[in-house]
């Protein structure tokens, strides 16, 4: 009688157990799902704001393989033939459960190093207890479809074995997409501004500046009361222009760029263009004059339209790429004019 006792008692211990592991299971595969969703949506939003690549599955395993020394401070760097940069600059998204266990995901946009296409995000989460990362690879909009398929299995076979992991990647990727959905370029701090150190609004020592009579010099040569080609807005003319003040900051600095051709060079049927492709490269919150005015260079699009000077006026050039150019530079330039505007590079910038 005993002995039968002990067996229904076991038999009842392995259902329960059963029904545990099949509850957790299905939890897991939900939030795969949810994840592998949102990871679709939020890859298109974001790879429709700028010039993708091709992920392959091969790529993506050599991005996992990176290793960064300090998640917090190391914001850009290259490694095997790719540049990462901390997506948007946004700090660690830190949880905290009732397990006492702190856990962070950073953010990282991956562009390859020879094209600077940008091929994905990578995800990486931390677990503070024992301070191991995951790393996740998000591939592009228009990535492999082996390169889909690593991701996923790592979604469901990395987030079966650690507790905590697919909710939080689950939220950060949830959240950033919320943000561009409405139509934010991604989640803002709390105050809802997204908070620029003044030098942000700068441009690297070997940029070009244009004086009046059409010849270039460095804007790290460039004094306070010389004169440059500068661009008056309120009658949309180039003038002769005195320089009203010269900013400059040191440190390591990252640059974004944008490509640029002649309008009349795209043809009708499609965007292709015979010229070598113009760049003009500054830190991303730099504004430059478009055909629809003041924009941050790194809220430019492809098929915006920008101004060169040319021949004595100004030429309508239309971005048909944009990007990270991979350069840091240690030292930023940033003119003051009377009328708010120079060229550099030969593009009408504005005034910060």
């Amino acid at each position: 009688m005993g002995r039968s006792v002990d067996v229904a008692t076991e038999n009842s211990k392995l259902k329960t157990e059963n029904q545990q592991t099949m509850k957790r299971t299905l939890i897991t595969s939900l939030f795969t799902l949810l994840t592998a969703l949102i990871t679709n949506f939020f890859a298109q939003r974001v790879m429709a704001q700028s010039s993708p690549g091709v992920l392959t599955a091969d790529q993506a395993t050599a991005v996992k393989a990176i290793r960064i020394a300090n998640l917090d401070k190391d914001t850009y760097f290259k490694s095997g033939g790719f540049i990462l940069e901390r997506y948007e600059d946004r700090p660690a998204y830190v949880f905290t459960y009732s397990d006492g266990i702190t856990r962070k995901v950073y953010l990282y946009k991956v562009y390859s190093a020879a094209d600077t296409k940008e091929l994905g995000l990578l995800a990486l989460y931390q677990n503070g207890k024992t301070n191991e990362v995951k790393s996740f690879v998000i591939p592009g909009s228009g990535a492999d479809r082996k390169a889909w398929d690593a991701y996923i299995d790592d979604l469901k076979y990395v987030g079966e074995k650690e507790p905590g992991l697919m909710s939080t990647l689950t939220f950060v990727l949830s959240r950033e997409l919320s943000g561009l959905m409405g139509g934010n370029g991604s989640a803002k701090a709390d105050d809802g501004v997204k908070k620029k150190e003044e030098y942000n609004f700068c441009f690297g020592p070997t940029a070009r500046v244009t004086l009046p009579n059409g010849d270039t010099k460095a804007i790290s040569q460039v004094r306070t009361g010389d004169e440059v080609l500068g661009y008056d807005a309120a009658s949309n003319t180039l003038v002769s222009s005195r320089v009203t003040a010269v900013d400059t900051h040191a440190g390591t600095f990252r640059l974004v760029g944008v490509w640029l051709v002649p309008t009349q060079e795209l043809t009708a049927s499609r965007a292709t263009y015979p010229a070598q492709p113009v760049l003009l490269e500054a830190t991303a919150t730099h504004p430059v004059l478009t055909a629809t005015g003041r924009k941050s260079l790194g809220d430019v699009t492809t098929g915006d339209t920008l101004y060169r000077y040319e021949n004595n006026r100004l030429v309508p050039y239309q971005v048909v790429r944009v990007g990270t150019t991979g350069q840091a530079v240690e030292r930023l330039y940033n003119l003051r004019t009377q009328p708010g505007g120079y060229v550099v590079d030969g593009t009408v910038v504005l005034d910060k």
